[in-house]
């Protein structure tokens, strides 16, 4: 996003979501204050809808201009909406899903079916980025002095960093801007909250060096408490701190340094519910069916918040991220553009598994002693873009070129039952290098149709991927094998049409193409074979889709409104899929993780959101997201047994929000009190993706949940502002994943969301 000169450029981004489900439960909360605020009905005076500026094709835009379906939010709406962490932000855009493997601190993103197994060794489908770097962050982090998010639905093949089969996550940070201003936020709330967010903004030198400051300190008490030794599952203590340098020596000439630093302590809430039980693997387990069903039907007495973990469940961490971003303008129609990003990332991280009081699988070594897994992760990427106007700006083109070198040191001690004989240790590191180079166009093609309004997009990207993997010393039984290397390369593309109708509605219909490259798995033996010969090898996975949508934002009936559909239909090939096999025959114990290409997936569904303001103290807003995913070929065969995969996990079929936002009618001169209601829900998921064959009881039911917002601003027109605030007002009991070992060991664990939640927030501006 480039910066312009004595300007803040801070965007506001009006919208966003519900279902239409809860109408009748809005409808009553606003009743009140309509039969007392309405307006002059002889004289209306409508507030419009704000602007919404993205950057899905690496420039400024209005969402309503960009033909793709995009969910986006100001750093302003994510406070309204109380998305603090990433993992919120499943609330706040429908179709998105941020799914809860083994707890709070190991979530994985899902759009159109489009996602990551746990222990697989894939690449995110879903590819986040900060500042336009890639992510490399390995705890649940805090959203802190944001300028946008922005999520990208559908591949993203063609003009971002890294390939993505799924979508894009894009935070972008606040930017220095050229006055003195600041912010001090302070919240407090149950389950003894607290949270502290301040920012300054200092123009060092005017119009030429600005420099901005933030921090984000939040601690909390875990939700989930443990019976077995007293301690609460979910603690939080983290801090975060960001510094941002824009340096502007002519009107040129833009450099933005960004540097961002956090530490995480706490405890993980893990798997911990016992939610099914697999008869079948009894006999692997040594059991009797009853056995752990007890636990089932005993988990269901103490309720999801009460668990019997005999082992403990501590999480830490560090990650730093540096961008650099470098706008150089050639000329008035020409401008360079550089991004250099340097990350770190590492955890420490022991997995409350179950929940029961013994031990089945610890994420500990008891023979080595090494507890938990730990991940250390390096990148290092710089992307150079050379962007123009030609043909008097008929042709709008961007080329550029993207290189990055990532390492991953992985390190998962495990040990079953508490018993020696079963301990062991996965270490291994895997380098990847990556090399894209990239072009697109968007072209009017008003002159040779005389069609005015219509253009067509087309983009290609060629990426060629070298992945290395090492065994590691502390590996118990593969330490000395070979060290294995593949390459992987292949063609992402972008072809589509859009018509401008009228200054209010555009139309477009589009087909893109990307992958996702493979690669090894280094839970599975280090043979050098893929998955269906016995090996740690998967391969690239593909996706192809077409999707076509409108986007309109005018009046309706004089009401100012936006309203954008996507329909699209996706097919993927070579699915990357993890599973557990049995290599040694009924009886034997599975405990490695081979990742197969699951040979064919299709995935369909619609996409809506709308907004309108009823009147000038009204907004109601809707977001609903339809998602059909099925394996139309679902059959690989592993070790000589042949595996079937189905229903797709992590996709709910239907999930939504809708909210309203209220003005209150109050002296103007008291200030400004704003009421936000938002209830969002979703439908039956799966966290499992063979749950109709070897890993049934994987299927979580739907829920919803009631958040709501109170803002008190600019209090008796001082610099002050409070809020009230609460999410699942209703205490709903719901779970947000899980973890599945059905096939290894006969149990499947869930992961539950949290309850209750309500605080207090005092905001001071200078």
């Amino acid at each position: 996003m480039r910066m312009k000169k004595n300007k803040d450029t801070r965007r506001s981004i009006r919208s966003k979501p519900a279902t239409l489900n809860y109408a009748v439960t809005l409808a009553t909360l606003i009743t009140p204050v309509a039969v007392n605020a309405a307006p002059d009905e002889q004289t209306p005076a409508y507030k419009p809808i704000e602007e919404v500026v993205v950057t899905a094709r690496r420039k400024d835009e209005s969402l309503e201009e960009v033909p793709i379906s995009i969910s986006a939010m100001s750093g302003d709406q994510l406070d309204d909406r109380q998305v603090k962490t990433d993992a919120d932000l499943q609330i706040a855009v429908p179709g998105l899903t941020v799914r809860q493997t083994q707890g709070n601190n190991s979530l994985t993103y899902s759009i159109r079916g489009q996602t990551a197994d746990t222990f697989s060794g894939s690449r995110s489908a879903v590819v986040t980025y900060f500042n336009d770097v890639p992510l490399t962050i390995g705890s649940s982090s805090s959203l802190f002095d944001l300028a946008s998010v922005q999520v990208l639905k559908g591949p993203q093949g063609t003009l971002f960093g890294r390939n993505a089969t799924g979508g894009a996550v894009l935070f972008n940070s606040a930017k220095p801007t050229d006055s003195t201003e600041g912010s001090l936020t302070a919240r407090v709330g149950n389950f003894d909250s607290r949270e502290l967010d301040g920012m300054i903004n200092v123009p060092l030198i005017d119009d030429t060096l600005l420099l901005r400051a933030a921090v984000n300190s939040t601690h909390k008490q875990g939700y989930i408490k443990n019976l077995f030794n007293n301690d609460d599952l979910g603690d939080i203590d983290r801090t975060s701190g960001r510094v941002s340098l824009a340096w502007m020596p002519n009107e040129r000439l833009d450099n933005l340094l960004v540097a961002q630093y956090s530490t995480i302590e706490g405890t993980n809430t893990g798997a911990s519910y016992p939610y099914s039980i697999y008869d079948s693997n009894c006999a692997v387990l040594n059991c009797s069916s009853s056995f752990l069903s007890n636990y089932v039907d005993e988990q269901k007495v103490l309720g999801p918040y009460k668990t019997q973990h005999p082992w403990t469940a501590n999480h830490e961490g560090t990650d730093w991220i540096i961008s650099n971003t470098t706008t150089y303008d050639l000329t008035d129609t020409l401008t360079l553009k550089n991004i250099l990003g340097v990350s770190h990332s590492d955890t420490d991280s022991e997995q409350p598994q179950l929940g029961v009081p013994f031990a089945t699988i610890i994420t500990a070594n008891i023979v080595s002693g090494e507890s938990g897994n730990e991940t250390d992760t390096d990148s290092i990427s710089n992307e150079i873009q050379l962007q123009g106007l030609s043909f008097d700006g008929a042709l709008n083109w961007i080329i550029g070129a993207y290189i990055q070198n990532d390492q991953v040191d992985t390190l998962w001690p495990q040990t079953y039952f508490e018993s020696p004989a079963s301990a062991l240790t996965n270490s291994f590191r895997i380098r990847t290098q990556s090399r894209a180079i990239y072009g697109q166009s968007t072209y009017d093609l008003t002159e040779w149709t005389g069609i005015n309004g219509l253009r067509v997009t087309t983009g290609a990207r060629y990426t060629q991927e070298k992945v290395q993997i090492k065994q590691l010393p502390e590996a118990t039984y593969t330490f000395g094998a070979p060290d294995q290397e593949e390459t992987f390369s292949d063609p992402s593309w972008d072809v589509g049409l859009e018509y401008q109708a009228t200054e209010e509605l555009m139309t477009y219909v589009k087909t893109r193409g990307s992958f996702r490259s493979g690669g090894f798995n280094g839970a599975a033996p280090p043979v050098d074979a893929f998955a269906t010969g016995g090996g740690n090898k998967f391969e690239s996975e593909h996706v192809q889709d077409v999707e076509t949508g409108l986007k309109f934002n005018g009046d309706v009936m004089g009401r100012p409104t936006i309203f954008n559909l996507a329909i699209y239909k996706s097919w993927i090939e070579d699915v990357q899929r993890v599973e557990f096999p049995d290599p040694d025959g009924p009886g034997g114990l599975a405990s490695i993780a081979v990742t197969a290409n699951v040979p064919e997936t299709t995935v369909q569904g619609i996409e809506l959101e709308a907004t309108t303001r009823l009147n000038d103290w009204l907004e109601l807003g809707l977001a609903a997201a339809y998602t059909d995913a099925e394996f139309t070929d679902g059959e690989v065969n592993l070790f000589g047994t042949t595996y079937s995969y189905g229903p797709v996990g992590d996709t709910p079929e239907t999930s939504g929000s809708i909210y309203a936002l209220i003005d209150l009618p109050v002296d103007p001169a008291l200030g400004l009190l704003t009421l936000r209601t938002e209830v969002y829900a979703q439908s039956a998921q799966y966290f499992s993706n063979a749950a109709a064959t070897i890993a049934p009881g994987t299927k979580l039911p739907g829920y919803e949940l009631l958040n709501a917002r109170l803002n008190w601003s600019g209090i008796m027109d001082s610099r002050f502002s409070v809020a009230l605030y609460g999410k699942n007002l209703t205490n709903e009991e719901y779970f947000v994943g899980g973890m599945t070992l059905a096939a290894a060991l006969g149990h499947n664990a869930a992961a539950v969301g949290e309850p209750r939640t309500y605080g207090a927030e005092l905001n001071y501006q200078f």
